[in-house]
């Protein structure tokens, strides 16, 4: 079924549609994990609702279905800037052999040049950042909100 899903995310025309409001879905949208074989794709907005259909359940596990993006320049998606970032953190500036090798999908000389280019010799280095940020705040707003609307139903299930 992988094959099927980057079709979704390379043809416009192909997109599927939110089993709870018929309408083409957007990335992020949700796939539950525990219905199949045919998937349960919802989009953000019937999924916050608990939209539920047959034997698919809103406390049902899901994924979060997202094409890994790039935001600064093509070939670096937003999960890979973020890593970038963590990783220059946690080994120090300028220790690209370490930062190579947290990141694990970049080479060393492939981290510097690219910090270097848009994160130090950058004069919109704020807005560079921010960017960054927006374009995964979403997925991590989305994420604690569902986490904790499944808290609340668990504790009024006891």
């Amino acid at each position: 079924h992988m094959d099927r899903l980057t079709s979704f995310t390379s043809d416009p025309f192909d997109k599927p549609p939110c089993r709870g409001c018929s309408s083409y879905l957007t990335e992020p949208y949700i796939k539950c994990a525990e219905c199949g074989p045919s998937a349960v794709l919802l989009c953000l907005q019937c999924f916050t609702r608990g939209f539920e259909y047959k034997k698919h359940q809103s406390d049902h596990k899901y994924e979060i279905m997202t094409s890994d993006f790039p935001v600064l320049e093509p070939g670096w998606t937003a999960q890979e800037e973020m890593a970038l970032l963590e990783a220059v953190m946690d080994c120090g500036f300028g220790n690209w052999h370490d930062v190579a090798y947290q990141m694990r999908s970049k080479t060393k000389e492939e981290c510097e040049s690219h910090y270097m280019k848009n994160f130090i010799n950058n004069p919109l280095f704020s807005s560079t950042l921010l960017s960054l940020y927006d374009s995964l705040i979403l997925t991590c707003l989305f994420n604690s909100f569902s986490f904790a609307f499944h808290c609340i139903k668990c504790s009024t299930h006891r």
